[in-house]
């Protein structure tokens, strides 16, 4: 496998399906992985004609072969099908294992299917056991204190944080949830009083709830009404607010807890985007301190974060974080104190590396501040210092900030920091809210 290696992995989860192809070549240090995107909500009206049968599968392989422009399937006339091989680049994979959410739409009928279609496939499932494990296993391979996997679909919120206690080294995992049982569940929840208290779009409730119903049943991937991306920020808020007065004992204290990261996945975070789903996340949770944010859209964590966490003993493909985390977003969560003065700065510092000029980087209060960080292909050192009052609580360095992006490693491509004085403070009605957001993403 340290030679040459290729493993296809697929997750089945929220009514989708997640492919990808991983290839490795660790003597000529190359590594990628191949991605692709099945939604299969346009089939749920078919789904009780027990549309998934072993000819479901005989399409779907053929045409993730022709998307990866990968031979991976070996046919005949008689219609026996099998997995070619492992033989070079482009040709063959060594294995293959499908993850299925245990919470899948007609699991048993996609289960019992593949099981049909082939005994090559390894099957496994989704289970709160697998994801517990897996975060387990991510806190101690990713050096972090404390661990947070935020798993966001429109019927159903989980949360999982992993706490490494300093003095046992033991690790311990909550799990804090809300969901629907159905799509009426979530059109409806857009009528209490907590979904409105952080809407900004002045529509009116006829028009609001038909733009959300659509929406929800329609199930897209993708929009930029913004009317639809605000009533998603609102409700993703008022949803992520309500778990943490629900489960304050294993949710406070966000980012004040020593070196912590934040996994990120699911639907909502695909189509928020990292800004309006940072905000809402640091808003619903009352997060304060630093954080390492990481936004994996695609699931590639769940596919190889196994594979991963095993390292050079891996059974499968043996891959790096560069290729299994996405970027990270560096999110600064400082104590700013309230003023009447508008646009002051609260902190002030540069970026540098080898292979640029030095540029400079502020954030001015009580601005929410997004800012993309230089492309890079050398180490890029990030540092900086708050002014005006302005410190982060609970850490050593608290007016000052130092860290380096390693493209190898860990690279971050933005950064956040949230300039507004705390508390934070929606309201009184919608107007206000949509000057407050208009202020706040100035």
């Amino acid at each position: 496998m340290l030679e040459k290696n290729s493993y296809l992995s697929l997750v089945i989860s929220d009514n989708n399906i997640w492919a990808h192809l991983a290839y490795t070549d660790h003597n000529a240090n190359r590594e990628y992985i191949l991605s692709d995107f099945t939604d299969l909500n346009p089939l749920k009206q078919r789904l009780d004609d027990d549309f998934f049968t072993k000819n479901f599968w005989y399409e779907y392989f053929d045409n993730l072969e022709k998307a990866f422009n990968w031979n991976v399937v070996d046919r005949n006339g008689y219609g026996i099908f099998s997995f070619r091989k492992f033989a070079e680049e482009g040709d063959g994979i060594s294995g293959i294992r499908i993850l299925m959410d245990e919470n899948q739409k007609y699991f048993n009928k996609i289960f019992s299917s593949l099981r049909a279609f082939s005994n090559d496939i390894a099957l496994r499932v989704m289970d709160e056991t697998y994801t517990r494990g897996m975060l387990e296993g991510l806190t101690q391979k990713l050096g972090y204190d404390d661990l947070l996997f935020l798993d966001l679909d429109l019927q159903d919120f989980k949360i999982y944080r992993a706490f490494k206690d300093k003095e046992t080294g033991k690790i311990e995992i909550s799990k804090s949830k809300i969901e629907w049982n159905n799509e009426y569940g979530v059109i409806d929840s857009i009528k209490d009083a907590r979904f409105k208290a952080f809407l900004a779009s002045d529509v009116t409730s006829k028009d609001m709830l038909n733009y959300w119903s659509n929406f929800v049943l329609n199930r897209v991937v993708f929009t930029e009404d913004p009317n639809i991306l605000d009533m998603l920020r609102a409700y993703t808020t008022a949803q992520l607010h309500s778990i943490y007065q629900d489960n304050k004992d294993k949710l406070q204290a966000i980012g004040t807890q020593g070196n912590t990261g934040i996994i990120l996945t699911g639907m909502v975070p695909l189509l928020l985007g990292k800004e309006k789903l940072l905000l809402s996340v640091i808003d619903g949770f009352e997060v304060s301190g630093i954080l390492d944010a990481y936004f994996d859209n695609e699931k590639r964590l769940l596919s190889y974060a196994k594979s991963y966490i095993s390292g050079p003993t891996s059974s499968d493909v043996v891959l790096t974080r560069k290729e299994i985390l996405s970027c990270c977003t560096k999110v600064l969560v400082p104590e700013v104190k309230q003023s009447r003065n508008k646009s002051k700065v609260i902190f002030s510092g540069y970026t540098d590396s080898l292979e640029g000029e030095k540029q400079d980087i502020f954030a001015l209060s009580p601005e929410f501040t997004y800012i993309k960080l230089p492309l890079h292909r050398e180490n890029l050192i990030i540092e900086g210092e708050f002014k005006n009052g302005a410190y982060i609580r609970n850490t050593e360095a608290k007016d000052n900030l130092s860290f380096i992006s390693i493209p190898e490693k860990l690279r971050y491509d933005s950064m956040v920091i949230d300039a507004r004085p705390k508390p934070i403070v929606y309201g009184p009605d919608i107007y206000s809210n949509k000057l407050k957001l208009q202020q706040w993403f100035k």
